[in-house]
């Protein structure tokens, strides 16, 4: 028995060439089908397969089958999803058998219509995990014998009429199934040893997606945003739907359809930007992405979830590795834990409705993992805030203690630890930057609000410490990052970056003028500095808006060197800056002498000379602004007459000036970049033919350049939570004069 509800939905496509992105969501169902189909290899060489996949956010999984052409030397071959005459490929399914393993949940899913133009072989099927799916598409075509070996193929009614795949999962009750019926074409099946072909016959045909694993619907766009910015749904439609697509009622997913889970930094950014226009209250957007946090969190050690991994994977893992079978959770990223003080102090303290729902909230029971159970939310927080604490007291305490190697470094071993997670991203870094100048003192000076509130260390004063241990690292992390490069070492540096095949267009050293301020993205080992220039700095001016007013001259001296090193970058085109006319690059070598950094710093490297929406533009324009609108505040209630004692008087109006002339500028970059904000990473490259504004930087697809091994790149998502946050941004011209 098959039904398919009609329901109050959400639709969206997205076209993301050579992939075709389907979404619908309900009440009751989210799924994302994307449509695969080869480019001409002239466009980008591209080697992608014919497939069909549907995903979907409940237990982060998946039914991918691929097809290739019946004739080896035929390329003609397309296939295609077919729109109904509402204009949509795709309709909610629910689909109810006696002889499907016991299961009181529904089994829901998405139907829809699919065409071949020429004879076709389905000649790979991978039904249960997401990452299942990515293991074969992302690593090198690895299969799971154990999950292979479970997939069944079964003929509809006599062998022409339709086939069902199906496979039940390692827990014997979920399954996943898919099936296609003949519209006006034929289809065969037969053997290859032990493997099921399936042949298409040129034609029309019906599919049906659907498994019985509990479903936790999206919040559809009323439910997401506040009311008061409910004009987005109609301004940015396709962008809140993206949005509401990854808002589901129990956690935040970082991305669709590769990152159906949980990602804690993802989450965490993703509401700090949003912050503005997400709904409040409970069941709110703002308090299902906290809850989720606080459920992840490891008691035992105060660490914050980064990933999770769950539904059919850990068993299919364990039937080769062995192991638990069960949900499991990742610990190793050693920026998360920050960044959940701060935002429980941005939405408890500082809004209206959090405050009123602050102890309700803390005096939740968690329910998800086991260990965790029995304990409130606000035991949750006070873990990881004493945490936290620990972490700071060395670096903190008097006496000389302030020495790099009391600062926060990835696990040992490990070449992760923040946003920067590709191998080179922090160019061999072990101490990042961005941990040890912004989050740290971030995430202390909420702990310390959220004390002084009561919220948590009621018997350990850390309304006191925190602040304390706040000030130091506010004043003393800075001088481990940064270097002071002559003006003509600068230049040298320049040129032999240019000379040296790294770029091809003017090498910029007419744009220096005084010595450069470079503040390194991490620290080696040996607590020397990885001198590539960065958009790290975005944290710390969002995050740390009162030290444009700091009463300690230390403080505010560092801070406005760094305010100043900041504006540089934006306002100086690469390679002098990180400005391109396509947008801020997060990342700069020129000024590296370790060779090493321009190999992999490159526009084809994942953390190379590319552009992040959410740090490069968002996050680091929403920093110019704070910083900005913290300056203007403290002028009219003349708190910045500190600056006025400094030793150049006048360096602290020139660098709010030349901020002024950042933030338009970023405002100038974002505008020329708008059709491109809701991409998570773009890159470019040099044109000397290249006419218009843009100069000689063209616009290119990450995806269009290989890797600084030289491998292709890997499929990207076509929804990215932070990659959304440009919603949440708004420009203040009177900032700007």
């Amino acid at each position: 028995m098959t039904t398919t509800p009609n329901r109050e939905s959400l639709y969206l496509h997205v076209r993301d060439p050579p992939y075709e992105n389907f979404f619908y969501a309900d009440h009751t169902v989210s799924c994302q089908v994307v449509l695969a189909s080869p480019l001409p290899r002239a466009e980008n060489g591209s080697a992608v397969q014919h497939r069909l996949l549907v995903a979907w956010p409940a237990g982060n999984s998946g039914a991918a089958v691929f097809f290739k052409s019946a004739n080896p030397d035929n390329e003609s071959l397309r296939v295609k999803l077919e729109e109904t005459p509402e204009k949509r490929v795709l309709a909610p399914f629910e689909y109810v058998s006696k002889d499907a393993p016991t299961s009181d949940t529904p089994s829901l899913g998405v139907s829809g219509t699919l065409s071949f133009s020429e004879p076709a072989i389905l000649n790979l099927a991978i039904l249960g995990s997401v990452r299942t799916v990515r293991d074969y598409t992302e690593g090198y075509e690895i299969l799971n014998r154990k999950v292979q070996e479970a997939i069944k193929f079964e003929a509809i009614g006599s062998t022409s009429s339709g086939v069902t795949i199906s496979r039940i999962w390692f827990d014997k009750k979920t399954i996943t199934q898919l099936t296609f019926a003949s519209g006006n074409g034929a289809i065969e099946i037969t053997r290859d040893g032990s493997e099921s072909v399936v042949k298409f016959a040129p034609g029309i045909y019906s599919f049906q997606a659907h498994l019985n694993y509990p479903q936790a619907p999206c919040l559809l766009p009323t439910q997401l945003l506040k009311p008061s910015s409910h004009d987005l749904i109609t301004r940015q439609p396709d962008a809140v739907k993206s949005l509401s697509f990854l808002c589901t009622s129990d956690k935040i997913v970082a991305g669709a359809w590769r990152f159906f889970t949980y990602f804690g930094r993802d989450s965490m950014i993703g509401l700090l930007l949003l912050n503005p226009i997400l709904s409040e209250g409970e069941n709110g957007a703002m308090e299902t992405g906290l809850s989720a946090v606080l459920e992840r969190i490891h008691f035992g050690i105060g660490s914050v979830c980064h990933e999770e991994n769950l539904g059919d994977y850990p068993a299919a893992q364990a039937t080769l590795h062995g192991g638990n079978s069960e949900a499991a959770y990742d610990y190793k990223m050693v920026d998360t834990d920050f960044f959940l003080p701060i935002l429980m102090k941005q939405y408890f303290i500082e809004s209206k409705v959090g405050r009123s729902r602050l102890e309700a909230f803390l005096g939740i029971t968690a329910t998800l993992i086991p260990s965790n159970m029995g304990r409130t939310y606000r035991e949750l927080l006070e873990r990881t805030c004493q945490k936290i604490m620990n972490l700071a007291e060395p670096f903190s305490r008097p006496g000389g203690s302030t020495t790099y190697k009391n600062l926060v470094a990835l696990i040992a071993v490990l070449p992760v630890g923040q946003w920067r997670d590709s191998d080179d991203g922090l160019g061999g870094g072990r101490y990042p930057y961005d941990v040890n100048t912004a989050l740290m003192p971030a995430a202390l000076r909420a702990i310390a609000d959220l004390a002084r509130v009561g919220a948590i260390g009621r018997d350990q004063a850390w309304e006191l410490s925190a602040d304390e241990y706040a000030e130091v690292w506010e004043a003393s992390t800075l001088d481990f990052f940064t270097s002071r490069i002559s003006s003509e070492e600068a230049k040298q540096r320049l040129r032999k970056y240019k000379d040296g095949g790294n770029f091809h267009g003017p090498s910029g050293e007419d744009q220096i003028g005084d010595d450069l301020h470079l503040q390194a993205v991490a620290l080696l080992e040996d607590g020397s500095p990885v001198n590539i220039m960065h958009t790290d700095a975005c944290f710390r001016l969002l995050l740390l808006p009162h030290l444009i007013h700091s009463s300690n001259p230390t403080s505010l001296s560092k801070h406005l060197d760094t305010l100043n090193a900041v504006a540089d970058s934006i306002l100086r085109t690469f390679p002098a800056g990180l400005y391109t006319p396509v947008g801020i690059l997060i990342a700069n070598p020129a000024y590296s002498t370790d060779p090493s950094h321009s190999k992999n710093f490159t526009t084809g490297a994942y953390h190379g000379t590319v552009i992040w929406s959410w740090n490069s533009l968002v996050m680091l324009t929403k920093g110019l602004e704070t910083q900005l609108a913290a300056a203007a505040e403290a002028k009219a209630r003349g708190a910045d007459a500190i600056a006025l004692k400094l030793s150049e008087p006048n360096y602290y109006s020139a660098v709010i000036e030349k901020l002024k002339k950042a933030y338009t500028r970023m405002w100038e970059t974002i505008e020329a970049s708008r059709r491109h904000l809701s991409e998570e990473v773009w890159s470019w490259r040099w044109d000397d033919r290249a006419d218009g504004e843009a100069g000689g930087f063209v616009y290119t697809p990450l995806s269009h350049l290989p890797t600084p091994d030289g491998a292709g790149q890997t499929e990207s998502n076509a929804v990215q939570l932070w990659s959304l946050t440009f919603l949440a941004l708004e420009r203040r011209r009177e900032l700007e004069k």
